[in-house]
């Protein structure tokens, strides 16, 4: 039992690994495209970990190559607020702040559901993953809050 629970989490770090090591060879060649660098100056750059392939570094390296092509001005994107995977933490977060202060509005759940197609267009809360949009809808309520106390 111990075995195969063993072998599982082994093969989920190799997972994750090789999933951080795509992800840093897609920035390198976002990267090349973007300085622009030609064939032979990305060739000059890479020879200096003793390669002749970016695919043939190792995860340290590539995180290294990147940070160099960051000195030269490359910029990673910022995440799209509308991708499902860009800050779900926050997302959760935030969707779970406009319910909890939706509550303290008169018939605040009714008017949370107005309040949802409104602003962000959506049929309810769960379904609203634009962290613009919930902190509007939070401002909002907020406001609401403000002129129904005394």
């Amino acid at each position: 039992m111990t075995t195969i629970v063993g072998q599982r989490s082994a093969k989920k770090k190799a997972d994750k690994l090789q999933e951080r090591r795509h992800k840093l060879l897609a920035l390198v060649h976002i990267a090349k495209k973007e300085i622009p660098l030609s064939d032979d100056e990305y060739r000059d750059v890479i020879a200096y970990w003793g390669v002749e392939s970016s695919a043939d570094m190792s995860i340290p390296e590539l995180e290294e190559l990147v940070r160099y092509f960051e000195s030269l001005g490359f910029k990673k994107k910022v995440p799209d607020l509308r991708d499902p995977r860009s800050g779900v933490g926050q997302i959760k977060a935030l969707q779970e702040r406009v319910r909890e202060e939706a509550r303290k509005l008169n018939n605040g759940e009714e008017r949370l559901k107005g309040l949802i197609k409104k602003i962000a267009k959506e049929n309810d809360l769960k379904a609203c993953r634009n962290i613009k949009k919930l902190k509007q809808l939070l401002k909002v309520i907020r406001l609401l809050q403000n002129r129904e106390s005394p």
